[in-house]
């Protein structure tokens, strides 16, 4: 809450002094709460790095090439996900609303998307947007077109940076032909209070064949200017980087106005979700190649709870340690747990191996001489269907069945069975825990339920829940786990690769579905993880089931900083490269979009105002489908349900 507030009182105080006019005086630009804080200091940097000309005019076709991939892509996942909702409400169900409908995850914002972790979002944001916007701005160079400033972004600290091209020379080419004819409108001696009829046609005639011939002017000198811009020897192209250097203010300094054609300004966009590429391609070989091969397992039984008093707590045991052996037996899974403890009564010493924080240590544990020598994991309760047997008992999800009917509940496969034996109409007793933020029980109670029949047969009992396995109780040690296999974790982590482009020509069609689900699964990591729970990094929690070896062993705790910084650099800079493939205005794939239109158009012998009009028609119509599907998909959780009561 600390933070939110000193976050709002710095906003207001930037919003204070912009209306003040203090920020426009110190060329700095207030856009909310971020500041764009301006210099053409090292500018000569950015026509350094421009220097080689051809190597960034082919970086720059590929990056055209894959953002048509790109917008291909992200356009059939919008109109996917229309259709999976729109189907989805034919068929009488509305996905429930949930933190991925939530306003804040909207945006990938670290430390308030609930989904991005602060300190490493905040340094994958940084290099994404340096990146990105470094690249537009060096190709603009190589167009020849001018950069005015460069700077970084600042909310509170820095968020990034940012270099501006001249966006009368960039955007020039698409021109406002409605408002070039108001103008030649306005400066005409041509009087239409007082024309008549013959005299306003031909007036309007002789408007349009100007026009378009002014268009057609424009776009000649374009074409002209490009094929000699493409015959100029090496040389000439030297000469000129030399002229513009002399002075680090070349680039504000007033000269003849450029304007770019089609192809250069798709360049121009297409670099920056290029370099969002490149960097996200060489992070994620790091992290999937020698970082992931410098991490192991320790276990996979995690202590969630302890009991009060136990021989577990007085021996030392906390939560979040990871059970590694018991009386020298490695133990994995619930199984090997019973298997290590069939030997042991009450009364009996028992030594628990336990990690934390990659430190292996020993504890001996006094057992109880009256304890119960019972394990059992119950029933994790995940959903409760709306106007169920169970939500009329009084069952939530998040609550754990320990019992049935006085009977421990061992686990998933031992509820099943007995659920089988009931009939509709019998009555079940049900211990269930309620559980607090931080793992521990805060509430036990006895809820009787009334089964009901079954929707698909008649014949069998019904409560209408989804569970899962709930953490291993160990009744005669006091502690419970919970099972995560992080060995097959890492294992799925490791293969992801291999599956993003695992074409097998035998069997075309159902490789290119694993492929495509691979892709939209790499999309959906952090959102979803590999668990359902999302995919964050190696951090709180899960790092203590891993440890670093071979090559990493050195660097301790330090590999899983390498990964986690390695990951979401990958992540955020893919994802935003995508993102920004999508024909929609203003991203860059709108306007490289706009630019391909127009360019067929006037292939298709149709005059460049014309090619014009339709273009910007179609990339209009096109951005308010796209971003209105992505209002629809947010809100629709939250207003489905009345528009299916309207029509049910």
């Amino acid at each position: 809450m600390a933070l939110i507030a000193v976050f709002l009182l710095y906003w207001m105080i930037v919003s204070f002094l912009d209306r003040r006019g203090f920020w426009e005086k110190h060329n700095i630009s207030a856009w909310g709460p971020i500041l764009m804080i301006r210099t053409t200091k090292g500018l000569e940097w950015i026509d350094k790095a421009a220097k080689p000309k051809r190597f960034w005019r082919l970086f720059a076709n590929i990056g055209i090439v894959l953002m048509f991939i790109g917008m291909i892509f992200m356009f059939a996942l919008v109109l996917a996900s229309d259709y999976a909702l729109v189907e989805s409400f034919l068929e009488g169900s509305v996905m429930e609303p949930g933190k991925y409908n939530e306003l804040k995850n909207i945006f990938l914002i670290p430390g308030v998307n609930d989904f991005i972790p602060f300190t490493w979002g905040l340094l994958a944001l940084v290099v994404t947007l340096v990146v990105h916007e470094f690249s537009h701005s060096i190709l603009a160079r190589v167009e020849g077109i001018r950069v005015k400033s460069m700077g970084i972004l600042l909310a509170i600290i820095p968020i990034g940076g940012f270099a501006e091209p001249d966006e009368e020379e960039l955007f020039g080419g698409e021109i406002d032909f409605e408002k070039q004819r108001a103008q030649a409108q306005a400066q005409s001696e041509y009087n239409d209070m007082t024309a008549s009829i013959e005299e306003i046609r031909a007036h309007e005639a002789q408007l349009n064949k100007e026009t378009e011939a002014q268009a057609e002017k424009q776009m000649e000198t374009e074409k002209q200017t490009e094929t000699e811009e493409q015959t100029k020897t090496e040389s000439q192209t030297e000469n000129t980087n030399a002229n513009e250097k002399t002075n680090a203010k070349t680039n504000t300094k007033t000269k003849p106005k450029v304007v770019a054609t089609n192809v250069q300004r798709s360049r121009v966009l297409s670099a920056g979700v290029m370099a969002n590429f490149c960097i996200a391609l060489v992070a994620f070989i790091l992290f999937f190649g020698p970082v992931l091969g410098g991490i192991t397992t320790i276990g996979s039984l995690q202590i969630t709870d302890i009991d009060n008093n136990s021989p577990a707590a007085i021996a030392g045991l906390s939560k979040d340690m990871v059970i590694v052996s018991i009386n020298g037996q490695t133990v994995t899974d619930p199984a090997s747990i019973n298997e290590s403890l069939k030997n042991v009564a009450p009364g009996d010493s028992v030594v628990v191996s336990a990690a934390y924080d990659r430190v292996i240590t020993d504890y001996t544990l006094k057992t109880n001489a009256n304890a119960e020598n019972v394990n059992y994991a119950g029933i994790y309760i995940q959903n409760v269907v709306s106007g169920s047997p169970a939500e009329s008992a009084g069952i939530e999800s998040g609550m754990v069945i320990t019992k049935a009917d006085g009977v421990y509940v061992p686990d998933v496969n031992g509820f099943s069975e007995m659920l089988s034996t009931k009939k509709p109409g019998d009555t079940i007793v049900l211990t269930a825990e309620t559980f607090d933020e931080n793992g521990h029980v805060v509430q036990t109670q006895d809820l009787t339920i009334t089964l009901g029949q079954n929707p698909n047969d008649a014949s069998r009992a019904y409560m209408g829940i989804s569970y899962t396995s709930g953490p291993l109780h160990i009744g005669l040690l006091g502690f419970s786990v919970g099972q995560f296999n992080a060995a097959t974790y890492l294992d799925i982590l490791n293969r992801l690769p291999s599956m993003l482009f695992d074409l097998d020509f035998s069997d075309i069609s159902g490789s290119l579905k694993v492929m495509l689900a691979a892709w939209i699964y790499m999309m959906a990591l952090p959102f979803f993880g590999l668990t359902g729970e999302g995919f964050s990094g190696f951090s709180g929690s899960m790092m203590q089931f891993y440890a670093p070896t071979g090559w990493a062993e050195p660097l301790g705790i330090g590999i899983f900083w390498i990964a986690n910084a390695l990951f979401w650099i990958a992540w955020l800079n893919f994802y935003v490269g995508l993102f920004n493939c999508l024909p929609a205005n203003p991203l860059d794939g709108g306007h490289v979009f706009r630019a391909m239109i127009q360019t067929i158009g006037e292939k298709f012998k149709m005059s460049s105002e014309k090619a014009a009009r339709l273009a910007g028609k179609i990339c209009f119509y096109l951005s308010i489908f796209i971003f209105g599907s992505f209002i629809f998909m947010f809100i629709w959780p939250f207003i489905g349900k009345y528009f299916l009561t309207l029509l049910g």
